[in-house]
């Protein structure tokens, strides 16, 4: 990223002279310029493949663009977007011409499929979602009208090239993830894309896509479905594309499950089960997000970060924890039920929302930049972000510090992805303005000031006994040595420990006191 900064910096110092044309006061251009006379096309190409591309790679790898000569309505849309990530450029210099080509357009082809497509998501992220709603429902009409969800459309239009059929396989099943993932924040549940039946094959992997070589024989959905009651789970390899499409599918059914006025007990176990064992089945390389180079794979990462939203939103109305939501945001959220099954009372669903949260959250701590995020991370890092401050209330002060960094971290990735889109800066404001008014934010401790004393009939941690053995005699130990006031003022509570590490006493007194208590 500072790269692409660095580069845009120069272009600019480069063309300075051209500025004195343009209106800052609205971010257009005067008339007679054009966006191309700041930056170059080529360039703004570049930024969507760097930037946006890999969270939603339909379009073909980069290096293929400029041969496939696409349609010039998607090539617009490709521009627009890479518009978002230039220093140079305001986001609204494209905004209007993209618009209006859109809507002049009446061819219905793929491209256009495309073209709608990557035009909702963009918008979504600037947070006009009329239009978001509108190209989706243009791209899904022209999609089915065309055929997209057979088997055989990719091959016979892809005019025998391989990357061209694989870009078409992958235009179809982003458009499956984005009407459900869109479908979280509205109060409809009608999935067109789930409810036309789809032999569709899974994508490949992204190295293979993103490189030259020869895209392998495309797995089918069926094969995927069943690869856990056959021999050879651990030979047939399936990428991590297809994973994310599962991830979606198990969405796809909570929202359907949430969309009914009561649900069988039977009904929501069987979507609770079916989230657990989306883990419990990936393959040992599916396992990590990240190489050991630090790359991450994006596709694998969304599909984490599916599984843990679609968690939060199963449990999180059925049980007791009551976040204060933006008016634009998770109205489909169901009235809490009055019968619930015995192995998930509202306790149990507290429990796996705030479960849910904080694996999520997690994910968010892999990455240290926003390049590449889509715009779904708003969507689960702003739920995340809610139900850690309820957890806050639910769980009471002694782990207040645990939640209060989860949620400090959740508001530092939409602080990096405000820059960009209006959408992350609505749920920056929404969720910082709900931290303000719900509870009081703890400054720093210094070693100087006291925390709050622990409540008596609490059963001790054991992993603040193990820390207490381990730590010197004495308050005042040096020698490369912590002593427990040091220990406690740095290392922040656990979440779910009933005696925090601030707690404690003297080391000594404290271990000999357990000796003596549990012999």
């Amino acid at each position: 990223m500072p790269g692409l900064i660095n580069e845009d910096m120069a272009i600019s110092e480069d063309i300075n002279h051209q500025f004195s044309d343009m209106d800052h006061s609205n971010g257009f251009l005067a008339c007679g310029d054009s966006p191309e006379s700041i930056v170059p096309e080529g360039r703004l190409i570049r930024l969507y493949y760097e930037n946006f591309h890999s969270a939603h790679p339909i379009l073909v790898p980069a290096a293929l663009y400029e041969r496939w000569k696409y349609q010039n309505c998607l090539h617009q849309v490709v521009k627009f977007i890479g518009s978002h990530y230039s220093v140079v450029l305001d986001n609204d210099v494209l905004n209007e011409s993209t618009w209006l080509l859109l809507n002049q357009t009446t061819e219905r082809t793929y491209h256009m499929v495309q073209a709608h497509l990557l035009y909702s998501i963009i918008m979504r992220a600037r947070n006009e979602t009329s239009k978001a709603d509108d190209s989706l429902t243009q791209a899904i009409d022209i999609a089915l009208e065309l055929g997209m969800h057979r088997e055989d459309f990719a091959t016979t239009f892809s005019g025998g090239r391989e990357h061209e059929a694989e870009s078409l396989r992958r235009t179809w099943w982003e458009l499956f993830i984005w009407e459900a993932y869109m479908a979280t924040l509205n109060k409809r549940s009608n999935l067109r894309c789930s409810d036309v039946f789809s032999d569709v094959c899974l994508p490949c992997e992204e190295s293979t896509y993103a490189s030259f070589q020869s895209i392998p024989q495309p797995h089918s959905l069926a094969s995927f479905r069943t690869r856990i009651f056959t021999e050879d789970e651990g030979v047939t390899y399936y990428s991590s594309f297809s994973y994310r499409i599962e991830a979606v599918r198990i969405l796809a059914r909570v929202l359907v499950l949430n969309s009914l006025p009561e649900t069988h007990h039977d009904h929501l176990q069987a979507v609770a089960n079916t989230l657990v064992s989306w883990l419990h089945h990936l393959p040992q390389q599916k396992t990590d997000i990240i190489d050991m180079y630090g790359n991450i794979d994006e596709m694998l990462f969304q599909a984490y970060f599916t599984i843990h939203y679609a968690a939060m939103l199963l449990h999180l109305p059925r049980g007791n924890l009551r976040p204060r939501f933006p008016d634009s945001m998770f109205s489909i959220c169901p009235v809490t039920l009055f019968r619930l099954s015995p192995s998930l009372t509202r306790h149990v669903h507290d429990v796996k929302t705030i479960e849910a949260s904080k694996k999520l959250s997690n994910l968010l701590s892999v990455r240290s930049s926003a390049q590449s995020y889509s715009p779904i991370v708003v969507f689960g890092s702003l739920l995340c972000g809610l139900v850690q401050l309820t957890a806050i209330h639910s769980h009471g002060p002694d782990c207040c510090d645990h939640h209060q960094n989860r949620i400090v971290l959740v508001l530092g990735c939409l602080k990096l992805l405000r820059s960009n889109w209006p959408l992350a800066q609505e749920a920056f404001s929404h969720l910082r303005n709900s931290v303000a008014q719900r509870t009081t934010i703890t400054s720093e401790y210094s070693p100087f000031e006291s925390r709050p004393k622990p409540q008596r009939n609490q059963r001790p941690n054991t992993a603040a006994i193990e820390t207490a053995r381990s730590l010197p005699v004495g308050d005042d130990a040096i020698h490369g040595h912590l002593s427990s006031r040091l220990l406690s003022e740095y290392l922040d509570p656990i979440c779910g420990d009933s005696f925090p590490l601030f707690h404690m006493p003297d080391p000594q007194s404290f271990s000999d006191s357990l000796d003596h208590q549990y012999t």
